[in-house]
């Protein structure tokens, strides 16, 4: 009896080791969000980060192994941040149209400026897509990928169930994530404004979709 009081008072410490180490992480990068921000990926450094984090170099490395993943646990705080706005900003009134454009918030930038972010995933993007070896950006670039179109289909699968969109619009998920891909990039190429153009789309899109009432 004494050995499996012993067991679940070492299990729970234990768990109390890991959430206290996951929790450690988000606070490490949450402290460093704006320094991403304003250095960008390359010009980020341990010692920065350590600096920013009020703790040594050889406690960023306790927590991570590089300077990378403190720059991936910063964007999925982001992304977290991100889903939890757009759930402070809808209720059940709220149209599937415009849930679809707070997820877009990040390109349009209509309620938030989100023009440094842009700039770090720019960046994020440029490294992934010339370094042949970034195959862990690869896999995180992946991760953030489906992240956002899980937001996106619950969204739609939502309206679907509402009777506010037809069934159909679940095919329409890969190719608004593309278009919004899309036109990210072709603004980073030709350094025009696409938030006008990619509105216009998702508009267009809803007009055909939604059912009329």
């Amino acid at each position: 009896m004494t050995d499996h009081r012993s067991f679940i008072i070492l299990d729970k410490l234990f768990m109390a080791i890991i959430v206290d180490k996951d929790k450690k992480r988000r606070d490490i990068a949450i402290a460093c969000t704006e320094l991403l921000l304003e250095k960008g990926l390359k010009n980020l450094t341990v010692a920065e980060i350590a600096k920013t984090a009020g703790i040594g170099k050889g406690t960023v490395y306790e927590y991570f192994s590089k300077k990378e993943d403190v720059v991936y646990e910063i964007i999925r705080n982001l992304m977290a941040e991100h889903q939890q706005d757009i759930a402070s900003r809808t209720d059940s009134n709220t149209s599937t149209r415009q849930k679809v454009f707070y997820l877009m918030d990040f390109l349009l930038q209509e309620d938030k400026d989100y023009s440094k972010h842009l700039e770090t995933y720019k960046e994020f993007v440029s490294i992934t897509l010339s370094d042949s070896n970034a195959d862990e950006m690869h896999q995180f670039n992946a991760e953030c990928n489906s992240f956002m179109k899980s937001m996106l289909t619950d969204i739609i699968n939502e309206g679907i169930e509402k009777n506010e969109i037809i069934p159909e619009s679940k095919n329409l998920i890969g190719g608004i994530m593309i278009s919004e891909s899309g036109a990210m990039l072709r603004a980073w190429l030709t350094n025009t404004d696409t938030k006008k153009e990619f509105k216009n789309y998702i508009n267009t899109l809803f007009n055909l979709i939604e059912i009329k009432k």
